[in-house]
């Protein structure tokens, strides 16, 4: 089986270290950025087959890292993950083609499901094309 590439992104460094130790757990390749900026630089500079990222951050907040990966590939799946959820940031993400919006904390067989989900799905959405 082909390891995904997971590009995991939040400012909170307990956060990151707990969800990139049970994704490595689930065999995906982790990569972890402490803020935007860093998730759009590594953006920039390697290929992942999917976006995990904090909404509320500085400089570059989720919604700067969404566009970011979107704009390199269209087909990267990006899920937003925020302890801050409303509405007008879930629509806000989905319109801009997230492929899904969770809240923290979140439970890790949840988050588990949605990745294998949206990577499913992509998959499909390659074979398609």
């Amino acid at each position: 089986m082909e390891k995904y590439k997971i590009l995991l992104v939040d400012d909170d460094p307990f956060i990151l270290q707990s969800i990139a130790v049970a994704l490595e757990q689930e065999g995906y390749h982790v990569t972890s950025a402490a803020d935007g900026k860093q998730a759009v630089e590594l953006i920039e500079e390697n290929s992942f087959d999917l976006v995990l990222t904090d909404l509320v951050m500085d400089p570059v907040d989720g919604i700067g890292v969404l566009k970011k990966a979107k704009e390199k590939d269209p087909e990267i799946v990006v899920i937003i993950l925020t302890g801050f959820g409303d509405l007008i940031s879930a629509i806000e993400a989905l319109r801009l083609d997230a492929d899904d919006y969770l809240l923290k904390p979140c439970e890790p067989e949840e988050l588990s499901f949605r990745i294998s989900s949206c990577l499913e799905k992509s998959e499909l959405k390659r074979k398609i094309k």
